[in-house]
């Protein structure tokens, strides 16, 4: 890990700590090496730094275009290995950017909705995210944030922000040689996102059993 990235990551965990008391579980999950996609929800502009401050290796962020022409803030996450992302017409060139990454072995995040959730609920993928993991068998991780669209109001709620990791997968390995569509872009994308539900519904479920314990 760069010095730079450590220190940026240190002082987005410091003042998620002490903003909101956010808590992190399933780092453990985490693989330490080696090519890693992570899949999560995306609530607010909070989620890339706070999710980069809890991930104990250095990683690279898919985030959308506009936010390299905002002055300052443009070199400082390309310095943080931010990666434009032009949400209007997904090219193949960023696909094979964003491949390279993997290819390298090194760990990248990923909104699959490819824009903040308004209302919290959890949208259909992108088929871009179909397209990327088509041909790169990697380890996904799906992940939930939770909290971060009220950044406010969990200032008195400490704890009501934080990150939960799941457990990494990879897809299943298609026949060699078989062609590749539309379809079946979609239909990974909808399983990005379907594990992406599966890890928030079980925490739910947690939570509410822990909250009914005498």
């Amino acid at each position: 890990m760069r010095p730079w990235y450590r220190l940026c990551r240190s002082l987005a965990y410091g003042v998620g700590r002490l903003l909101w008391g956010i808590r992190v579980e399933g780092r453990e999950n985490i693989p330490r090496s080696g090519p890693l996609l992570i899949t999560s929800n995306h609530l607010s502009l909070l989620d890339p730094p706070l999710l980069g401050a809890t991930i104990p290796r250095e990683a690279g962020f898919v985030a959308k275009r506009e936010l390299f022409a905002v002055p300052g803030l443009g070199g400082l996450i390309r310095s943080l290995n931010a990666m434009p992302l032009d949400r209007s017409r997904l090219s193949r060139e960023e696909i094979r950017r964003f491949g390279q990454c993997l290819e390298r072995g090194l760990c990248l995040v990923l909104f699959p909705e490819g824009t903040r959730s308004r209302d919290g609920t959890l949208g259909k993928g992108k088929i871009g995210v179909g397209l990327l993991l088509a041909e790169r068998p990697v380890a996904i991780l799906p992940t939930i944030v939770e909290g971060t669209d009220s950044p406010i109001r969990n200032l008195f709620r400490r704890g009501r922000v934080r990150v939960v990791f799941g457990r990494p997968y990879t897809l299943p390995k298609r026949e060699p040689g078989a062609r590749k569509g539309r379809e079946d872009y979609r239909r990974i994308a909808d399983s990005v996102m379907d594990e992406i539900r599966q890890l928030r519904d079980a925490e739910r479920t947690l939570d509410g059993g822990r909250a009914s314990r005498p």
